[in-house]
């Protein structure tokens, strides 16, 4: 008995619900993620927190990035996305049961929820529209327990929760009262109520942009995130799912008061039982199915993968990068850039680079004409191949994009220990202090500061001071990034990423002739023999250039020379190379010789 009790209640759905998407985001979305997507930092210090309070919206833009840090741990990322989402859904329900006890009221209360399943299940998505909705929803709740007498002082003072809420939700907000009050209102003063929330709404926000904060008009009333959110790799944009669920729950109250009035759905008294226990039990397996089908059907498997193998490269896991790629359906630069990086360090560089479709050329390896905001990836980049001043140049460009970001904060420590530059590492290191999440990293290299000599036993430390530069040199503009590694190798010839990445760039500009120049150095480098696609390089130069004399190391392996006549035999027994590219795919696709023919791009007449 006291079990069926217990399944009867409402709120045996609610826990229900909220294991479901614990478990979800656990375990298939994968929180820590999202973490590593946005690289969220909160600061106890002052004027970290004065930024957020500088205009309309920042303040819950502040206590979510608070919670946004937790989501470092897939675990507790987890618990608070399925708390906000279940807090929201159950400030829905009380509503609904405030005004009648409608038979289907959870069923009623999921409806504007899954939207907002589907609006979240994404990784671009700020959270903050999660949380700026749920103090909407929060102070509505606030606004339907009032008593009639306050009201007249409530209204006025939703300029706070303007100033807390931001433009777009606090309009939100302002909907949701007026229509509380025309629909579902039984006091006297209802209209007046109504067009009280309406006038303010309208001078609040303008004396915002006019007098008050630094901001357009059109931010004062439409505001919804900050601009970092609208450009790459978030591209944020509301879309259709996004203005349904802003106009959800005003079409829900419009619907229940047309129930009420017209279909005369019979209203029962709070002391009896609200609903019989195969209704809440139905409700609550529709609504776990219903949510099950919406993440399943929402969830990009593909943007998942893109992020989990960015997060890979972070933790140097490569081997575990390069399995994932596989299953990459679309081609992603950012993706080829970190392959690219993967096969390096697996030893793999110049014998499968083309395994994956270098389809940008160059700029897979480099990220060359990729927007500025691809700064935090280049400085990962120079870091590996030694780059040390550029890698610090990157880390500080992609700090004017995404300020505070964690990761470029370490990079600028670490890069100027590296320079020793102690002075500047040490006014990061106390900046990143003010976080309770990196305190631990924090300390490890604030003893380098207090004893020079522990540096000595730090490997990485060591390495990158052997690779960097001593003398400076201009950065290569877009297009000749073989003159940085040209420079590198000449500050360091045993810098052997550079020698490989050099090659590759030679290989996907066909740039044959400066590949010759630099044959040579395979055997000072210690290699046994030539990698694969030097190899098809080598015979393509032969084919083109019968009579020029190529002096090699090594003999060319007799299966790669047997694979170039196949490749050769199977082209000419077709009429144009347009029809043969289907044929070839299947059995050279990651062959240099197509890369050449069918996948380089801007390719040249010539070529």
């Amino acid at each position: 008995m006291r079990t069926k009790e217990i399944i009867r209640n409402p709120n045996f759905a609610f826990l229900t619900f909220f294991l479901f998407l614990f478990f979800y985001y656990l375990l298939i979305f994968d929180a820590s993620l999202y973490y590593h997507h946005h690289q969220p930092i909160f600061l106890f210090d002052k004027t970290y927190l004065k930024e957020f309070l500088l205009y309309p919206g920042g303040p819950v833009e502040l206590i979510t990035q608070f919670f946004l840090q937790f989501f470092y741990f897939n675990l507790l990322g987890a618990f608070f996305i399925s708390a906000f989402s279940l807090s929201i859904f159950i400030i829905i329900y009380k509503f609904i049961k405030k005004i009648g006890d409608f038979k289907y009221s959870l069923i009623l209360s999921f409806l504007p929820v899954s939207l907002l399943l589907i609006i979240q299940n994404h990784y671009n998505s700020p959270l903050m529209l999660t949380v700026k909705y749920l103090f909407a929803f929060i102070f509505f709740l606030v606004y339907v327990k009032i008593p009639e007498r306050y009201k007249v002082f409530f209204i006025p003072l939703s300029c706070l929760i303007y100033y807390i809420l931001g433009g777009w939700i606090y309009l939100f907000y302002i909907v949701i009262c007026t229509l509380q009050e025309l629909l579902f209102s039984k006091d006297r003063g209802k209209y007046i109520y109504a067009v009280l929330n309406v006038v303010v709404y309208f001078i609040y926000t303008y004396i915002a942009a006019r007098y008050l904060f630094m901001i357009a008009l059109k931010e004062a009333y439409l505001y919804i995130a900050p601009y970092r959110f609208y450009s790459w790799p978030f591209n944020f944009n509301l879309n259709l799912y996004s203005y349904l669920f802003f106009l959800s729950f005003p079409v829900l109250q419009i619907a229940l008061f047309v129930c009420l009035k017209y279909i005369k759905v019979k209203v029962k008294k709070q002391n009896k039982l609200l609903v019989r226990f195969h209704h809440i039990s139905a409700q609550s397996i529709f609504i776990i199915l219903a949510a099950a089908l919406i993440l399943i059907f929402s969830f990009d498997r593909q943007e998942k993968k893109t992020i989990q193998i960015d997060y890979l490269a972070e933790q140097g896991r490569w081997d575990e990068l390069l399995n994932i790629s596989r299953g990459i359906e679309e081609y992603n630069v950012l993706v080829n850039f970190n392959v690219n990086r993967a096969l390096y360090h697996t030893g793999q560089l110049l014998d499968n680079l083309f395994d994956y479709p270098q389809m940008k050329g160059a700029d897979g390896l480099f990220l060359e004409n990729i927007p500025r905001d691809a700064a935090t990836a280049t400085s990962d980049l120079y870091f590996d191949l030694g780059h040390i001043k550029e890698a610090l140049v990157m880390a500080y460009e992609g700090q004017t994009k995404f300020e505070y970001n964690p990761k470029m904060l370490k990079r600028i420590v670490v890069t100027n220990i590296i320079n020793e530059k102690y002075g500047v590492a040490k006014k990061f290191l106390d900046l990143l202090n003010k976080s309770i999440m990196h305190r631990k990293w924090v300390k490890h290299y604030r003893t380098y500061l207090s004893d020079k000599s522990l540096i000595e036993s730090d490997s990485l430390i060591q390495l990158k001071r052997k690779f960097t530069p001593k003398s400076d040199f201009f950065i290569a503009i877009s297009g000749n990034s073989d003159t940085d590694l040209i420079e590198l190798l000449k500050e360091n010839e045993n810098n052997k990423m550079a020698f490989e990445y050099l090659m590759a760039y030679y290989l996907l500009e066909y740039r044959l002739e400066d590949l010759l120049e630099h044959l040579d150095k395979f055997k000072k480098l210690g290699y046994r023999k030539y990698p694969r696609h030097i190899e098809e390089a080598l015979l393509l130069i032969r084919f083109i250039y019968p009579s020029k004399n190529v002096a090699i190391d090594y003999s060319i392996n007799q299966q790669t020379i047997e694979q170039f006549e196949r490749f050769n035999s199977f082209l000419s027994s077709f009429e144009n190379k347009v029809k043969a590219r289907e044929a070839l795919k299947k059995g050279f696709y990651n062959t240099y010789w197509y890369y050449v023919l069918y996948v380089k791009p801007n390719r040249t007449e010539l070529e």
